[in-house]
């Protein structure tokens, strides 16, 4: 587990079935109840959904009570995923300033789709007061079927992250691509690489969320796990030393042989994230958290 606070310079890229629905559902308790909120800088909310069919895609969104504005936000479901990696994956994370909330498209990836669990999916947003203006550049690429390509979107100026996102990847079990990093690499850039496979490819895009600062905003806290192929694996960053946790990414090595599967904020003030090792070969994952001072 590391502590870490962000500066201008990167840090280091750091019965099966059954074991995956109990960590789905250890992973949903884990998630932070709008009643479970500390306190009075940040609120936490969540939505529940359901999907149902074989490589469906759903736009889901969650909206801040009152007149708090979002900050981050993530998604888990339950159950995770099964042994042929039929799941729930994230095609985009981004908050929605206008609208008051966060967003993710989803698939429900199925590779055998004659028979398809449904899943509960649940999107959370971590919400406050009114801040500063939000300057949200972005930095799409395209990326074709065996390609592995790097989007990276950095704030202009005297503005320092406070969080970032990515969207606009699209696979199915017939190919297109998809997430295989998303984080911050310094403190006013944030680093979203992705892979394509099967029949087309799909762009990627990268998006840094910022605020005017002369100093960086964000401290990282962070957690490694193997994921074996054909597995399914967890890692929980330790609680924000200071500060509420407002934002989570993750990355993987080799890039292209896990889905990112979840994240979701703990009730015990950090970050877990999940990945399914869909093709090999043995991986390593680690989630970053990221705590901000309001």
């Amino acid at each position: 587990m590391v502590i870490s606070t962000l500066t201008g310079v990167s840090r280091a890229r750091a019965g099966l079935v059954l074991a995956l629905l109990a960590v789905g559902a250890l992973l949903l308790a884990e998630l932070v109840a709008p009643e479970m909120a500390p306190a009075k800088a940040v609120t936490y909310t969540h939505k529940n959904y359901k999907i149902g069919g074989a490589n469906q895609k759903r736009r889901l969104t969650v909206r801040c009570p009152g007149q708090l504005v979002p900050l981050g936000g993530w998604m888990a479901s339950s159950p995770g995923p099964s042994a042929d990696s039929e799941g729930v994956y994230p095609h985009s994370f981004e908050r929605l300033g206008v609208q008051h909330g966060y967003h993710s498209t989803v698939v429900l990836f199925d590779p055998s789709p004659a028979s398809t669990t449904p899943r509960q999916v649940t999107l959370q947003a971590a919400c406050a007061r009114k801040q500063k203006h939000v300057t949200p550049p972005h930095t799409t690429v395209y990326v074709s079927p065996g390609q592995t390509k790097t989007a990276v979107a950095t704030c202009p100026g005297n503005r320092r992250l406070f969080g970032g996102g990515f969207q606009r990847t699209d696979f199915t079990a017939r190919g297109g691509d998809y997430i295989t990093e998303s984080r911050a690499i310094s403190d006013k850039s944030w680093s979203v690489t992705g892979h394509a496979f099967g029949a087309f490819g799909g762009e990627l895009t990268a998006i840094a969320y910022c605020w005017h600062s002369r100093k960086p905003l964000l401290t990282e806290v962070s957690a490694s796990t193997s994921v074996p192929t054909g597995r399914f694996a967890t890692a929980t960053t330790p609680s924000c030393p200071a500060g509420h946790i407002v934002f989570g990414g993750f990355s993987s090595s080799p890039s292209g042989s896990l889905f990112l599967a979840s994240g979701a904020f703990t009730v015990s003030g950090g970050w877990s994230a999940s990945a399914m090792n869909h093709f090999g070969p043995n991986a390593s994952f680690t989630a970053y958290g990221y705590c901000l001072k309001l």
